[in-house]
């Protein structure tokens, strides 16, 4: 055949069977989308892992017993003042 005549020319071939078998190939869009979800998955990790050191962090904190984070806490999360101050409330 005159197509095969010299090796670039098999080459381009086979590397054109290669790249039509892998992109209309059923798996290598499963590999694809498993990649894809796997690094959104990774991410997630990475997310919930910073979330749960900060958590970890504020346990420590209120089983230490520490007075300025406990304050603040109730300061802000339950809007309490200390006996004897006012509190003023501006909206926003």
């Amino acid at each position: 055949m005159k197509i095969f005549k010299n090796k670039r020319n098999i080459l381009l071939v086979l590397l054109a069977v290669l790249v039509a078998v892998l992109v209309f190939n059923d798996s290598f869009f499963a590999l694809l989308h498993n990649s894809l979800k796997m690094r959104k998955l990774n991410d997630k990790i990475a997310a919930l892992d910073a979330e749960y050191e900060e958590l970890n962090t504020e346990y420590n904190k209120i089983l230490s017993g520490d007075r300025s984070f406990l304050e603040e806490e109730a300061r802000v999360s339950y809007n309490m003042a200390r006996e004897g101050e006012i509190e003023f409330r501006i909206k926003k």
